[in-house]
C-alpha cells in the first residue's frame, strides 16, 4: 500500500512547503532537485534520504511510479540538498527492501513496513 495520489498533491502544495521550513541539521529530509523527463522542467521534491557511505537510499512513499522516481531513473543523475550542502548523485536504480533496510533507522523501517513500501531508490555519490 503506497500512499494515495491525492495525498501527494496535498503534500506538494502544502505539507512540503511547511516541512521545508524546519531545520535540517539532524533531519532525514533532503530537497531533491530533478529534471522532468519529458518537459525538461526543473523540479524540487522534499523526501527522506539515508546515507549508505558511498551514496544514499531515498524513500519513495508514493511508489516507484511517482514522478520524481521516474525522472531520476530516466536521467540517472540528480542533486540533493542535505543539511545545506548540495550532493550530486548518479547511477539511480530501484532496489528491494532487503538492500535498502540496513541503511534506514528502525522507526523509518517500521513506517515503510506499515505503508508496504517494497522499492527504494539507491544512488551513488558522483
Amino acid at each position: 500500500m503506497v500512499l494515495p495520489r491525492w495525498l501527494a498533491q496535498t503534500n506538494r502544495l502544502l505539507t512540503n512547503r511547511v516541512l521545508g521550513l524546519l531545520p535540517r541539521r539532524s533531519s532525514p529530509f533532503v530537497v531533491l532537485h530533478h529534471v522532468g523527463r519529458r518537459t525538461g522542467a526543473r523540479y524540487t521534491t522534499l523526501l527522506a534520504a539515508f546515507s549508505t557511505g558511498d551514496g544514499f537510499v531515498l524513500t519513495p512513499t508514493y511508489g516507484p511510479d511517482a514522478d520524481w522516481v521516474r525522472n531520476v531513473m530516466a536521467s540517472g543523475a540528480f542533486v540533493i540538498d542535505r543539511r545545506g550542502t548540495r550532493v550530486p548523485l548518479s547511477n539511480a536504480r530501484l532496489v528491494t527492501r532487503t538492500e535498502a533496510w540496513p541503511y534506514l533507522p528502525a522507526l523509518i523501517r517500521l513506517a515503510m513496513r506499515l505503508l508496504r513500501v517494497r522499492w527504494y531508490v539507491r544512488a551513488d555519490l558522483t
